[in-house]
């Protein structure tokens, strides 16, 4: 399956994204990889679909898993958690980017392509034999299941120019500090505070290697610290190029933050390994990430 529109592609059920038609119910549940183009850290994908068990229409979002700058593509999978029993699901594919979807939202009510969940075959529900057997490399690998849990949209505006450190050993250090920024989302809202900033290590590959600390304030007073590391993506020649003051108009930024707290209400971030998934828009040293829990 392959939809094209307003600049937009994504594809699925090839070699390179997999979706087959029939499934063995797992624990693990049902996944599905998602091809789509151009590459863009705002591609959103988003899974609608129904069964003949269920005829509720749900949704799930796709987990960005791989991105070919070369040839501007990104993989995203997609999990049906909630698909264990045998039965009929149809579904439906969107990307949507920066205001744009495909395929058109007047054909959203449509769910092109299926798959059938199947029992687990009898040689699985029977004893078997005590013996050991050789098992095959492959049988030995399983996959984990897991959530991605929306907390907040971060925004954080740089203060211009950095400190630069300068051409090291480990690489060209520079110095970003805080200006001012903002958490705003269903599950967190804050603002930065004063002391903050990026003690940032770019590699001689084109890679940022971010070293990020800050203090939010919560609406309701609350002190949260964070820290986090992640990579920030210049280009092959990205090293060079900031030497020069160049760079990339909205170079990807992926980061793992966590947050320690004392406030009673807020000490459930205090377990969280969260991700972070958005760009730095340079022309105006704006970062902004999408803030989810794993």
């Amino acid at each position: 399956m392959e939809v094209c529109q307003d600049g937009l592609k994504l594809w699925y059920g090839t070699e390179d994204a997999p979706a087959s038609e029939s499934f063995i119910a797992t624990r693990q549940g049902i996944s599905i990889t998602v091809g789509v183009y151009p590459l863009h850290p705002a591609n959103k994908v988003t899974v609608y679909y129904r069964s003949n068990k269920n005829r509720l229409v749900q949704s799930t979002a796709g987990v960005l898993r791989h991105s070919d700058y070369v040839a501007a593509k990104q993989y995203f999978s997609v999990h049906f958690l909630s698909l264990l029993e045998p039965q009929k699901v149809e579904y439906l594919v969107t990307l949507s980017c920066a205001g744009r979807q495909v395929p058109n939202v007047c054909n959203t009510q449509q769910f092109p392509s299926s798959f059938v969940i199947n029992d687990l075959p009898s040689s699985l529900t029977t004893p078997q034999s005590t013996s050991k057997t050789p098992t095959s490399k492959s049988s030995q690998f399983h996959r984990f299941p897991y959530n991605l849990n929306y907390l907040a949209t971060v925004q954080v505006q740089l203060q211009e120019p950095p400190e630069i450190i300068g051409e090291t050993p480990e690489g060209l250090k520079v110095n970003w500090s805080i200006k001012a920024g903002q958490v705003n989302g269903p599950k967190l809202n804050a603002i930065f505070g004063p002391q903050g900033g990026d003690h940032m290590t770019i590699r001689h590959d084109g890679i940022g290697i971010v070293g990020a600390y800050a203090t939010l304030q919560t609406v309701d007073g609350a002190l949260i610290q964070t820290r986090y590391s992640g990579v920030f993506e210049l280009g092959q020649k990205g090293y060079q190029n900031f030497l020069k003051q160049q760079w990339l108009n909205a170079p990807p930024l992926r980061v793992t933050p966590r947050f320690l707290t004392e406030h009673p209400k807020y000490k459930w971030l205090n377990r969280l390994q969260c991700i972070g998934i958005g760009e730095v828009q340079m022309s105006d040293l704006l970062v902004i990430y999408d803030l989810y829990a794993l």
